[in-house]
């Protein structure tokens, strides 16, 4: 019985070392953003996943898009080391995403699970006015 007990904690071990090399190997590469940093990446930029999702974040902390194929506005801002937002017409409130970046790619983590990807795009810059 006791050999039975210590396979059990061996093969537990090799399990939790094999889960924590292969999340380290997933990330490799991945940057977590952080304050300013944070900031930058999302400013006046499109995050979408090119079919379900594309919000547009800009300057001054205003959100729209689409979720879904339905319009969507809200209000972003950044926590600390967390990118948050909450919608206009929800009663959810707001929630806020530890993110990971790979070039444009961008990952979001809730609780430590990955819940959203897609990649950043920069928003087209507004047509200039010309005055006659």
């Amino acid at each position: 019985m006791k050999l039975n007990v210590c396979a059990a904690r061996w093969s537990f071990a090799v399990a939790t070392l094999a889960v924590a090399f292969n999340t380290t190997a997933a990330d490799k590469g991945w940057l977590k953003l952080r304050g300013t940093a944070l900031t930058q990446a999302f400013t006046n930029q499109d995050f979408g996943d090119g079919v379900h999702f594309a919000y547009q974040f800009l300057e001054r902390g205003d959100l729209r898009g689409t979720d879904m194929g339905r319009p969507t506005q809200g209000y972003w801002r950044v926590a600390g080391s967390e990118l948050c937002w909450r919608w206009t017409k929800s009663r959810d409130p707001e929630a806020c995403y530890e993110v990971r970046q790979q070039g444009a790619s961008i990952r979001l983590f809730l609780d430590g699970q990955e819940v959203l990807t897609g990649k950043l795009t920069p928003l087209s810059p507004k047509p200039m006015e010309v005055t006659r």
